[in-house]
C-alpha cells in the first residue's frame, strides 16, 4: 500500500474522531503547529523519519516534545502512529487531513508566489477572483519568489495561473511571432 493511501486512511480516522469530539479545528491547528516545528528543525525531521530509533524512545521523546503543545486527542494519535511505526508519514497524514477537511468545508487552498509582497487590497481582489473561478472559499498562502521579476503565480491543485511579467513577455513574443512581426 502506498504512503498516500495509508496516510489517507489515518487522516480519515483522526477526522472521524475529531468530528465526534468537536475538535476538527483544534486538531487542524495542532497539525499545523507540528508541521511547522518539524519543517523548521532538520534534526527533528530526521528523528521523525528514522526507523531505527526504538519505539519506546520515540514515544518518550514525542511525549516530552509535544504533550504541552497539542490537544490530548492529537497526542494520542501521535503515540498511535509511533506504536504502529507510521510516524514517518506524519507529514503526509497532515497533508491528507488538511485536504479532507477542506473538502468537507468547501475550501480550496491556493499558493501565491509574487516578486513583491501584495498589499491587503490586492490580496482581497485576488482572493475574490479565485473564489469566483473555483466557486468555493479560497485560503491563500503567500510567498515571495524573486525569480518572477514581477507579477505573480497562483496555484490551486494542478491549476496554475501565471500573471508573471515573464509570462506576459512570452505571450507578447508569441503574438509577434504569429503575426509575422518578428522574424528569426
Amino acid at each position: 500500500m502506498t504512503n498516500f493511501r495509508v496516510a489517507r486512511r489515518y487522516a480519515r480516522a483522526i477526522i472521524t474522531l475529531a468530528e465526534e469530539m468537536d475538535k476538527l479545528d483544534k486538531v487542524a491547528a495542532d497539525f499545523e503547529r507540528l508541521r511547522s516545528l518539524i519543517k523548521s528543525s532538520h534534526d527533528l525531521e530526521l528523528f521523525v523519519q528514522n526507523p531505527t530509533i526504538a519505539k519506546t524512545k520515540k514515544r518518550e521523546i514525542f511525549s516530552e516534545l509535544f504533550s504541552s503543545l497539542v490537544d490530548e486527542l492529537t497526542m494520542r494519535f501521535l503515540l498511535l502512529l509511533v506504536a504502529k511505526g507510521r510516524e514517518a508519514i506524519l507529514m503526509d497524514i497532515i497533508e491528507q487531513y488538511n485536504s479532507m477537511v477542506d473538502e468537507k468545508t468547501g475550501i480550496v487552498r491556493a499558493e501565491v508566489s509574487s516578486f513583491i509582497e501584495m498589499n491587503k487590497k490586492q490580496g482581497r481582489q485576488l482572493q475574490k477572483q479565485l473564489e469566483e473561478y473555483t466557486g468555493k472559499k479560497v485560503s491563500i498562502t503567500y510567498s515571495l519568489d524573486r525569480t518572477l521579476k514581477g507579477g505573480f503565480l497562483a496555484r490551486i491543485g494542478d491549476t496554475v495561473f501565471d500573471a508573471s511579467v515573464r509570462r506576459q513577455l512570452e505571450i507578447m513574443e508569441e503574438k509577434f511571432m504569429s503575426d509575422g512581426s518578428i522574424t528569426n
